[in-house]
């Protein structure tokens, strides 16, 4: 009992500790220019290396959409075209090989898709492609797929994200003879050669919504956790899918463990669950996602229900809400301040983590969001929150870096607990500056489990939760 209550407290103060510091601010809107108007519409999006915002136009939700790449700066207010497949022929039933974009992703300032091949040009075979913009040059693209000489491709994808050592995953609808969805992964390297460049690796276990139902109810975007090591089998991928219908649940969100990048076989699946079902999706699409700089997992819900797009943290299998961008229609928490969300699509950050976008399937724009910390001045002088950030990496092993920052000098204790309250380390005991501090826990003696680090101060206290797993 003393266990349940203290998990209970525990929990209630990192939510409410998170929903305190999350300072978003609905800025503005991005808008497709008039000429593309009839035609653009934004499916996924991406954030490059450099803050620029990508998005795909897509046939997959509406018919009568471009398959297209558009983008936007910082300063942008209208996006600019990349490159439109249904003007250069490239979406052309019969000889293109654009039928349906699925995906985008990027590297540095490249730039990844993956799609559909037109049908009656493969017919009675379903097939995919993948296109690579080195630089976002639409003069340098390399293709690869079931066309042009490589396996893996001959079945639908969905999404598409690359590793910092250029690993692809996709969602494929079908497994090589088994049924899908799953998670398959792609030699993009060229330090491997065997596989060839461009060819599949391995693929994961079967989606624990089970196999779909012609297609539907598939896998439909990924996230990675930002410059994480995914040599590590405790690195996390995760995966979005919608369900069949509003009563046939088999969609949700998947995190993937014990696999690596090199061992997608390795890979099994469990649906995160969360407080109120809201991870339970229906059946719309995209419920796109993607992991923020702090480790935190972003989910578009885009069904009447939902409305929304909210972070979460990850413990094991389950799901903490810590955060939501502003939204004027958000069906859990409605801000008059917010974005006008009707269907968001997806949702994507900057690098520094201090700018979010969200595309919208049904307003044909992009929302721009900033990050906003009343405490901090420019120039030289800074006044710091009192806060305590989610360690990172979680889960962890054997360590982990935890950073904080201090209002004012003075008196500071950090130490960790197990989930009967029992401490098990003190990482720091004594007096330190004003700003912004970190240190690294390393849990190598203890067992695998559920923790929690506390920072103490004149300021107060704060908790956070976080799981080691050998």
């Amino acid at each position: 009992m003393y266990r349940q209550i203290l998990s209970s407290i525990l929990v209630l103060l990192i939510s409410c500790v998170a929903f305190g510091q999350a300072k978003w601010n609905y800025i503005d809107e991005i808008t497709f220019p008039d000429s593309d108007s009839l035609f653009a519409n934004p499916y996924l999006c991406e954030v490059d290396a450099n803050g620029r915002l990508y998005v795909i136009s897509s046939k997959l939700t509406v018919a009568s959409a471009h398959n297209a790449i558009y983008y936007a700066d910082s300063l942008d207010n209208q996006f600019s075209k990349m490159i439109d497949y249904d003007v250069n022929g490239d979406s052309d039933s019969l000889l293109g090989y654009i039928g349906v974009l699925r995906g985008i992703t990027t590297f540095g300032t490249d730039v990844l898709i993956n799609a559909s091949v037109p049908y009656p040009r493969t017919k009675p075979n379903t097939v995919a492609t993948m296109y690579y913009y080195n630089n976002a040059d639409t003069n340098t693209v390399d293709r690869y797929g079931f066309l042009f000489g490589n396996g893996g491709h001959g079945t639908y994808t969905n999404g598409v994200v690359i590793t910092k050592d250029s690993i692809v995953f996709s969602g494929v609808t079908a497994g090589a003879g088994v049924p899908g969805p799953r998670v398959r992964s792609y030699n993009f390297t060229n330090s491997i050669t065997s596989p060839i460049k461009g060819n599949w690796m391995k693929e994961s276990d079967l989606d624990p919504g089970g196999a779909h139902t012609a297609g539907y109810d598939v896998i439909r975007d990924l996230a990675l956790v930002p410059g994480a090591d995914y040599y590590s089998p405790e690195i996390p991928i995760y995966s979005s899918r919608n369900s069949y219908s509003s009563t046939q649940i088999t969609g949700g969100v998947t995190v993937w463990t014990g696999g690596d990048q090199l061992n997608a076989n390795l890979y099994t699946g469990t649906k995160l669950q969360d407080a109120i079902g809201d991870l339970n999706f229906d059946k719309a699409i995209a419920y796109g996602i993607t992991v923020d700089k702090n480790g935190t997992l972003w989910v578009a819900g885009i069904d009447s229900t939902r409305r929304w797009v909210k972070g979460y943290q990850i413990l094991v299998n389950f799901a903490q809400e810590v955060a939501e961008l502003p939204s004027s229609n958000s069906t859990s928490n409605p801000d008059p301040a917010g974005a006008p969300m009707i269907n968001p699509n997806d949702v994507a950050f900057t690098p520094d983590g201090l700018t979010a976008y969200v595309t919208d399937g049904s307003s044909k724009v992009a929302y721009r969001f900033k990050y906003f910390d009343p405490t901090g001045v420019e120039d030289n002088s800074i006044l710091y929150d009192f806060n305590l950030d989610q360690n990172y990496p979680n889960p962890f092993n054997p360590s982990t870096m935890i950073n904080y920052s201090l209002p004012r000098e003075g008196n500071v204790k950090v130490v960790v607990t197990n989930s009967l309250g029992q401490q098990v380390a003190t990482l720091v005991d004594g007096y330190q500056s004003a700003g912004k501090h970190n240190i690294t826990f390393t849990a190598n003696n203890l067992s695998s489990g559920i923790y929690f680090y506390t920072l103490t101060t004149g300021s107060g206290s704060i908790s956070k939760k976080m799981m080691f797993i050998k």
